[in-house]
This record gives C-alpha cells, sequence and structure tokens, in this order.
C-alpha cells in the first residue's frame, strides 16, 4: 500500500488544525471521546494492559484513558512523523513510534491493540484493494495481541456514503473474523454514530 496520498491528507489536515480531534480528521473532540469510551468497553484496566494504539496521531486515547484513571501500559503506532512528535510533546519521550504493524518486534505481544479510525479513509485507493489492507493489518493485530483486538470502522448501514471512506460489508468482515481468527467477537453497532466497534477476543 502507498502511504503518500493518506500521508498527505493527514498532513493536510494537522497543518490545519493541530494537534486536535479535527486535526485527527473527526467531527470535533466529543464524536472522537465516543469511540474512545466504546473501545474502552472491551479493554479490561484491571491488570494495567499494555496497548498497542494503531494509527494513534496524537494518542488521545491515552489522555482519554488518564482522565478517567485507566491505567495501562500504552505505546502509539503512526506512518507520520507529526503524529509521533505530537504524542511525545505531550505525554512524554516514547510515547509513540514511527511506523506500521510489520515494524513492530516480532518477540513483542501487547495485551490489547487498538485501531481507532485507522482504516476509515481509502481516499483514491481502490475498494477492493483496501479491504485486502484492512483485513491483513486486522489479523496482524491479532497475531500479535495476547487478550484482544478492538477497532472501529465505517458501517454500510449509512443514509449516505462519501467516496474517500471505506465501507466494510458486515457479512464479510465476520465471516473473515470467524474463519482466520476467532469465533469469539463482538459487533458493537449501538451508539450514535454511523460507524461499529468490534472486539476480537484471543
Amino acid at each position: 500500500m502507498d502511504f503518500k496520498e493518506i500521508k498527505k491528507y493527514y498532513q493536510d489536515k494537522f497543518n490545519t488544525f493541530g494537534a486536535t480531534a479535527e486535526g485527527m480528521d473527526w467531527k470535533d473532540k466529543a464524536s472522537q471521546y465516543l469511540r474512545f469510551e466504546i473501545l474502552a468497553n472491551y479493554i479490561d484496566f484491571k491488570d494495567k494492559p499494555s496497548i498497542l494504539d494503531v494509527g494513534c496521531g496524537s494518542s488521545e486515547f491515552l489522555n482519554f484513558c488518564l482522565n478517567n484513571n485507566y491505567e495501562c501500559d500504552y505505546l502509539g503506532l503512526d506512518i507520520m512523523q507529526e503524529m509521533v512528535d505530537a504524542s511525545n510533546t505531550k505525554f512524554g519521550p516514547k510515547t509513540a513510534v514511527l511506523g506500521d504493524l510489520d515494524s513492530v518486534n516480532h518477540s513483542d505481544k501487547f495485551d490489547y491493540i487498538i485501531a481507532s479510525g485507522t482504516f476509515n479513509a481509502k481516499l483514491d485507493s481502490d475498494t477492493t484493494e483496501w479491504k485486502s489492507f484492512f483485513y491483513e493489518n486486522i489479523l496482524k493485530m491479532f497475531n500479535k495481541c495476547n487478550k484482544g483486538v478492538v477497532f472501529n470502522c465505517m458501517t454500510e448501514h449509512v443514509d449516505w456514503t462519501y467516496d474517500r471512506l471505506f465501507y466494510p460489508k458486515l457479512s464479510d468482515l465476520t465471516n473473515f473474523i470467524n474463519k482466520e481468527m476467532s469465533r469469539n467477537f463482538i459487533v458493537d453497532h449501538n451508539y450514535e454514530l454511523f460507524e461499529m466497534t468490534i472486539y476480537i477476543r484471543k
């Protein structure tokens, strides 16, 4: 996958809005934090889990955790240096690192691996190609976790669609999850956004 277009898209957002919800391509902070709340519902914070945040942006999920006294061993991962720098400036060195899932050490395992909005903006990419990219990455996330994977994505049950966004077909996605990962999964379609959150238990 060629990340040039993706990087430029998010770079433009970041340059315009900075390390804000809008700078991460969200409508506003309220909707961003609603997504975090849903993601957190599927994470057991009791024993300070390790969490890898794929496409972390400015690591605002960590801020959400701190605000709610959710203790975790957090690491952000992003393909944009600006996002990594923003994370490390706000939360301290080594909060986030530059790279993608292939750059994560194969010996490293995280209790939970999350992704919020990471696979939504396909831009001009071919839909079939983006679907393969999406599926490959959630499988990589599953293989690198100890307890579970939590991610959100667009739903096909919408009033309108945008060409730049990817709307996975739920039946195809759950068939892939069941075949390649686990039959133990939850599809959460019960919140006021045109998307869904999926939890796959290891």
